[in-house]
């Protein structure tokens, strides 16, 4: 029988979505949109990047499964997360619109 390892300390997990400290700031020259909209973008780059992995896993081009279905749940993470977002923003509005002045 083998003997069980423990583990030891793991890495920090990194975030899903690449944002740097300058970034994550609040910045006056930039806009409500131009947010939502560099948003989109990285998502739409990770989902890209999930679709290549597959094309490349079905073509035969890689044998690397873990990469492949890594970059998948990042991009379904990713996406789920702009979707909640687009869910609260729509719920928020609607809040707003209920109200009587």
């Amino acid at each position: 029988m083998m003997p069980i390892a423990s583990i030891g300390n793991s890495p920090q997990i990194p975030s899903t979505l690449p944002m740097n400290r300058a970034s994550s700031a609040p910045d006056a020259g930039r806009t409500f949109g131009q947010t939502v909209s560099q948003l989109i973008g990285q998502v739409n780059d990770m989902q890209v990047v999930a679709d290549g992995e597959i094309q490349q896993l079905a073509n035969g081009r890689t044998d690397d499964l873990h990469e492949v279905v890594l970059a998948v749940a990042e991009a379904d993470l990713s996406f789920r997360m702009l979707l909640e977002i687009r869910n609260r923003l729509i719920d928020t509005y609607q809040e707003l619109m209920r109200m009587q002045v």
